[in-house]
């Protein structure tokens, strides 16, 4: 017996014919399960706490990551961006430097193309020879005026004839 209470012979007889025991000890049996089932429900109520704090931390993680990539990305387009417009002003300054160092040619006379001319023609009356080398440096000037195409040559088209290279 848990307790140190002595019992006389009269409450020995009821304990015997009755069952105050097992409802006592039924009682102390519901008690301890309650407060285990009340246990248990907060052990759940902490673990769901803790499972939606976990699944928030992974979320902002997620969103630090994403955020961390996107960063990322957009530094690397503005470098590219960057190359691209040194690579531009670079190739500018080639541009300028080799519009420079190009020589200047000399215009000796213009020209009105008339019916029947051709550059033959023109580079015999002007170098007095009409040599592919020749009328083919008059097309070459006049290639913006003349076109693609160096044996059609529009008549009243006004031609510029450029001096020929010293090497000629």
């Amino acid at each position: 017996m848990p307790e140190d209470k002595k019992k006389n012979i009269f409450e020995k007889a009821v304990d015997a014919l009755s069952s105050r025991d097992e409802k006592e000890a039924k009682a102390e049996a519901e008690k301890a399960a309650e407060e285990a089932r009340q246990v248990a429900a907060k052990a759940a109520k902490e673990k769901a706490v803790a499972e939606i704090q976990a699944n928030q931390a992974k979320r902002q993680a997620e969103e630090a990551q994403k955020k961390m990539e996107e960063m990322k990305k957009q530094q690397e387009e503005a470098k590219a961006k960057e190359a691209i417009e040194a690579r531009k002003e670079q190739f500018a300054e080639q541009l300028a430097a080799m519009k420079a160092a190009k020589p200047e040619v000399k215009v000796i006379a213009e020209h009105t193309v008339k019916a029947g001319e051709t550059l033959s023609h023109i580079a015999l009356k002007y170098y007095g020879s009409a040599v592919r080398d020749n009328w083919m440096h008059i097309y070459e000037f006049n290639k913006d005026v003349i076109g693609d195409n160096p044996n059609f040559v529009r008549e009243g088209v006004t031609l510029k004839i450029p001096e020929l290279p010293a090497e000629k």
